[in-house]
């Protein structure tokens, strides 16, 4: 039988799952939670390897075959290596923005790729054309966040200097090519025609100040006392619809509740019953509906629990990320929309370490602005 971990390094087709973030898991079962309460005590207590998740532009991956070619593709379904120009025109040709940044990968990794058969997985950054220079520093926006270096910073003179840059944080390993993250890039070569983020946080970098070692130890106790005695019986078949509702929990600054989740399954349902045609469809919904609200009515006790479990891993683990952002530069400050931000978080032990009161909320309302602005 496989433990919880190994799930969440596998994916079809190679690669990596959606990465969790540790209170979520905590509707899922005893063991997602206490697998949760350990990562967040190994970053804690500083034991563990952990890598910074980095806001690219596109997801690729690049092979080196076993007689030494090396091709890319994009990560998505369908999609094949390309080892030439010729093969990313006749793939991509219609879609430059798939086609220009896997040339430029294509041109340029070889230069810094181990020198071995094997298969890696990362992220497009930018080329020198989507880099602007203001204010004495270099600045690339892959996506949502801005990450800037000085220009007498050695990473302010890597990027600039270079002709691509991209981050690689997996290799793909075994029949299932499991994606496993890079905690060190020894095997890579330097060339300054490639700028390869550092994703790794280093012994140092995980230094806790002692007072937030405190905090953070404070709420990981308060989720042991209410997991000792919890169940999950009440959460079994609602773990999609509580993390959607976390999330927009999270985007309108509100505290998750038992009647805002009411509210919530309420509204989905509502919507789901108008888009039925036939009066026998909207009864057969409307009868789910009010199912799952006495549900959620009978178990209001136990909602709230599982609502105050998720409470304390969450504060606990918004303290250790924007602890983590402090220690965590690499010589590059990050940015939203020109306002001040935190990274988009770590990974350690298959999940995500991310500050949802932070990156995640700035995150949103930044797409929602970008999203508007394209109707």
């Amino acid at each position: 039988m496989k433990k919880f971990i190994s799930f969440l390094f596998e994916a079809v087709g190679g690669g990596i799952l959606h990465l969790e973030h540790p209170s979520d898991l905590s509707f899922d079962g005893k063991e997602p939670t206490s697998h949760a309460l350990r990562t967040l005590s190994n970053v804690m207590n500083r034991k563990g390897d952990m890598t910074r998740k980095i806001d690219d532009k596109m997801s690729f991956q690049v092979i080196r075959t076993q007689d030494g070619r090396v091709g890319v593709k994009y990560k998505g379904t369908g999609s094949k290596y390309n080892f030439s120009r010729a093969d990313i025109e006749d793939q991509h040709g219609h879609k430059p923005y798939l086609a220009e940044p896997l040339k430029a990968l294509l041109q340029h990794l070889p230069k810094v790729m181990p020198d071995r058969a094997g298969e890696w997985q990362g992220g497009y950054m930018s080329v020198p054309e989507t880099r602007t220079i203001k204010d004495g520093k270099i600045h690339h926006t892959p996506n949502t966040i801005t990450y800037s270096s000085p220009l007498d910073h050695p990473e302010g003179k890597a990027l600039q200097n270079s002709k691509v840059s991209a981050v690689i944080h997996s290799e793909l390993k075994g029949p299932e090519r499991s994606a496993i993250p890079l905690t060190n890039m020894r095997e890579f070569s330097q060339h300054p025609d490639v700028h390869l983020v550092n994703q790794v946080v280093s012994d140092q970098q995980k230094m806790l100040h002692p007072d937030i070692q405190r905090e953070a130890s404070s709420h990981l106790n308060a989720a042991r006392r209410i997991a000792k005695n919890h169940s999950w019986d009440h959460t079994s078949g609602h773990e999609r619809d509580l993390r959607t509702y976390i999330n927009s929990s999270v985007r309108n600054n509100e505290t998750p509740t038992v009647d805002g989740y009411s509210k919530h399954i309420g509204q989905r349902y509502d919507k789901q019953i108008l888009n039925l045609k036939t009066m026998a469809g909207r009864e057969r919904k409307q009868k789910v509906k009010d199912q799952a609200l006495a549900h959620i009515k009978k178990n209001e006790s136990a909602f709230t629990q599982s609502f105050r479990l998720h409470h304390h891993i969450q504060q606990a683990t918004n303290i250790l990320a924007r602890n983590l952002d402090t220690n965590v530069s690499h010589g590059t400050s990050t940015s939203i929309g020109g306002v001040d931000s935190g990274g988009e978080g770590y990974v350690a032990g298959g999940i995500k370490v991310v500050d949802r009161e932070g990156f995640s909320r700035a995150n949103a309302a930044r797409s929602a602005i970008l999203k508007a602005g394209k109707k």
